[in-house]
């Protein structure tokens, strides 16, 4: 009878563990989300200037209008790069004078909440710009745009990183790169790092994940792509987001006349290019024409320095653009040529990137 009694309380056991959410297992929406996270550069110049850097728009995709967004005071000294991730439960926001990643966490309506913890590389990290993380792999890549030594930084486990960190590798680049998009994989084997390279490179440069793990050496003097394309009509790309869903690739370009040179610019010759079919187009390689083109005086893009898009199944689909001149614009997905916006926002201060999460049901 002991025996009999034992085995049971060990089946109990036994399920009642497997069926016991472990803490650092992925809280998994009920309902789709498509949260858009914004990242500003602003400096307060007081004790008393209080900015929030990093903000969400919750749901970006409402319907017909996009919602005031709600944010915190991260800190930042210039705020670059943010990203989320639902599998740490943790966000990441970039500083670019100070060269610090700073955590956030979100709460399950979307409310953003500073963090303490937080980890620099005063080293190797000169000019910080975007930030993505990969769950595989548990690495965190950052794009180092400083002239004479631009590089793509990787830190590995980096939910657990305080303090001074040097980068595990760090990949020296011959050109200068901006954006980061993860999340096309050619096949079984081959998951793409895809950058966006500033200036008159005009190409998209492609990394295969797996070859990171058989780099022995910490640092790479001049690490060469797997794949590239260019875009002979661009001017400076910047952001770059990739749909695996769909299979679309969307750039952003400044015009010739950007903010960053002359403050009270208004010129609207910013560009956003989609690229449709995009595997075959980076598996092809060379110069190649863009599906589609947005710009001109409708679109009311000045200086487009990041984008995203949503891909849910079931409902709308967009391309979302922030712009300095402190603007965030909302485009369906087809749009083309001189369109408006389908839904525009202002803001206050001057974004510089942003990350959308955007999930279905249980993903």
């Amino acid at each position: 009878m002991n025996r009999i009694l034992f085995a049971l309380n060990l089946i109990i056991l036994c399920l009642w563990t497997s069926c016991k959410r472990a803490d650092d297992e992925p809280v998994y929406p009920a309902t789709p989300i498509s949260r858009l996270y914004i990242s500003f550069s602003d400096i307060a110049n007081s004790d008393t200037q209080v900015y929030q850097n990093a903000v969400v728009v919750d749901p970006a995709d409402s319907a017909g209008y996009i919602p005031t967004p709600t944010g915190a005071n991260t800190n930042p000294q210039q705020g670059m790069g943010i990203f989320y991730s639902p599998d740490l439960q943790l966000g990441f926001q970039v500083s670019r004078n100070d060269t610090t990643i700073r955590y956030f966490s979100v709460s399950d309506v979307g409310n953003i909440s500073t963090s303490t913890r937080s980890f620099k590389d005063v080293f190797y990290l000169y000019s910080p710009r975007s930030i993505r993380y990969d769950n595989k792999s548990d690495q965190l890549f950052i794009t180092n745009d400083r002239p004479d030594s631009s590089s793509l930084n990787i830190y590995y486990n980096p939910a657990r990183l305080v303090g001074q960190q040097n980068p595990r590798k760090r990949l020296g680049l011959a050109n200068a790169p901006w954006g980061i998009a993860t999340g096309m994989t050619l096949n079984t084997s081959d998951s793409l790092l895809l950058l966006s390279m500033q200036g008159n490179t005009k190409q998209i440069w492609g990394f295969a994940l797996k070859d990171f793990a058989s780099v022995q050496d910490t640092f790479v003097n001049s690490a060469k792509p797997n794949y590239t394309i260019s875009i002979e009509t661009a001017n400076d790309l910047r952001g770059i987001s990739y749909s695996s869903r769909l299979d679309i690739l969307v750039l952003s370009d400044l015009g010739l006349a950007k903010l960053t040179d002359n403050p009270s610019n208004s010129s609207t010759d910013g560009k956003i290019y989609v690229i449709e079919n995009a595997k075959q187009a980076i598996m092809t390689g060379g110069t190649i024409t863009p599906t589609r083109t947005i710009t001109g005086s409708r679109t009311a893009l000045v200086d487009p320095i990041d984008v995203a898009i949503t891909d849910l199944p079931n409902r709308n689909h967009y391309i979302y653009v922030i712009d300095r001149a402190k603007r965030l614009s909302r485009f369906p997905l087809d749009a083309n040529g001189n369109a408006e916006p389908e839904a525009s926002g202002t803001f206050s201060l001057t974004p510089e990137f942003m990350y959308l999460d955007s999930r279905g049901p249980n993903e």
